[in-house]
């Protein structure tokens, strides 16, 4: 029997293991149709020069921070910590937000042309619900992981999962540079045809995900009342002094991210470079985030994570001193600030995802997580 249970123990892993490459796979893929650093700031700067509501897209769509997200993780973390199962919040979350890029790209489609306005406002309130949604699914998605996927394994399957997410969004870069180039497919089409890609990508990664077999862990028997709950999370910053320190590396890191929609808007404005090569932008960051993701599974594995950040924040550093230099030397040379943003997003993500797996009291991960999610 002892012999039976680790095999089905083992074929689970393996499954798990297969899925989490697929969702990352196609979830990469579409995300990148909707890119926050390079597709949306071109769609939206063609209907508002606004550098304020330009930024906005960052921020709500998930490379600053997810700022939509952090509003439900708390209140998630309080209701679901003494659930055994986590996966059904989960999969109604991710189902509402595939829908939110299919909507977008019908908007886009119907709307663009007669009520700009309409689709400026649209574009927010659903960029706004997908990650509202997001910080819904975080919890559970983080807490499933942390039982799915052994500590040992971690940094190779975070790694893995995202140098193939990163290969997929390679092959979309070069997708949305030969939809934005096709003469017969104007504008607002070609971005509503991206918007639908991407809804049918995402659709695709949270069948994967919702497939994950979740295995059962320790939980706490009952939930607390909302006042004790946050009473437990200022209990937690006051005594866990390594979990602190964490969040403030977290913030610090994250203020680098406030620079990233403007990148290839300067390119666009002071460089003088063609709308097309957004997509090789988003190429070249998905190369960057490629080529690392290997690097950083090792670190992560056989080094340690606290590693994994250090060496992340030089990567931020070298992107801000590429931004500055390589535009004056020649405009194909400015690729060389999205490689370092790839390599800075990637290390940043394994590095902050597996110190939190690694080091958050298994009862207690949802609370570690959601205050995580919510500091950023």
């Amino acid at each position: 029997m002892p012999l039976l249970t680790e095999k089905r123990e083992k074929s689970r892993l393996k499954f798990n293991f297969l899925m989490g490459i697929l969702h990352a796979a196609f979830y990469n893929g579409g995300i990148a149709f909707g890119s926050s650093t390079t597709v949306l700031p071109v769609f939206l700067s063609a209907f508002t020069s606004s550098k304020i509501l330009i930024g906005l897209t960052s921020s709500i769509t998930g490379e600053i921070g997810n700022v939509a997200s952090i509003i439900p993780q708390l209140f998630v973390a309080n209701r679901i910590e003494h659930k055994i199962r986590k996966k059904p919040l989960l999969v109604v979350a991710i189902s509402v937000r595939a829908f939110c890029w299919g909507l977008l790209a019908a908007f886009v489609y119907f709307f663009a042309k007669t009520y700009p306005g309409l689709v400026v406002a649209g574009l927010f309130i659903l960029l706004f619900t997908f990650n509202f949604m997001g910080g819904v699914a975080a919890v559970p998605f983080m807490d499933i992981w942390g039982k799915a996927i052994p500590s040992n394994l971690r940094g190779r399957f975070f790694g893995y999962r995202q140098a193939i997410g990163s290969l997929a969004g390679v092959g979309a870069g070069f997708l949305i540079k030969r939809i934005l180039d096709i003469g017969g497919i104007g504008f607002p089409n070609n971005y509503a045809l991206l918007f639908f890609v991407a809804f049918i990508l995402i659709t695709f990664s949270y069948f994967a995900l919702g497939s994950v077999k979740e295995p059962e862990d320790e939980v706490h028997k009952r939930p607390l009342p909302l006042g004790d709950f946050f009473g437990k999370v200022r209990m937690v910053l006051k005594t866990d002094g390594n979990y602190r320190r964490f969040l403030i590396v977290q913030i610090l890191s994250g203020s680098f991210l406030l620079s990233l929609p403007f990148f290839v808007l300067y390119a666009k404005d002071v460089l003088k470079v063609k709308l097309a090569m957004a997509g090789v932008f988003l190429s070249a960051q998905m190369a960057g985030s490629l080529v690392s993701n290997f690097v950083w599974a090792y670190i992560s594995d056989f080094v340690g994570n606290k590693r994994v950040i250090q060496i992340t924040l030089l990567m931020g550093i070298f992107a801000l001193l590429a931004a500055l230099f390589t535009g004056n030397i020649s405009s194909g040379l400015f690729t060389v600030v999205f490689i370092f943003v790839g390599f800075f997003l990637s290390g940043r993500s394994i590095g902050k995802t597996n110190f939190l797996l690694d080091t958050a009291p298994v009862k207690d991960r949802p609370t570690y997580v959601s205050v995580e999610g919510s500091s950023r």
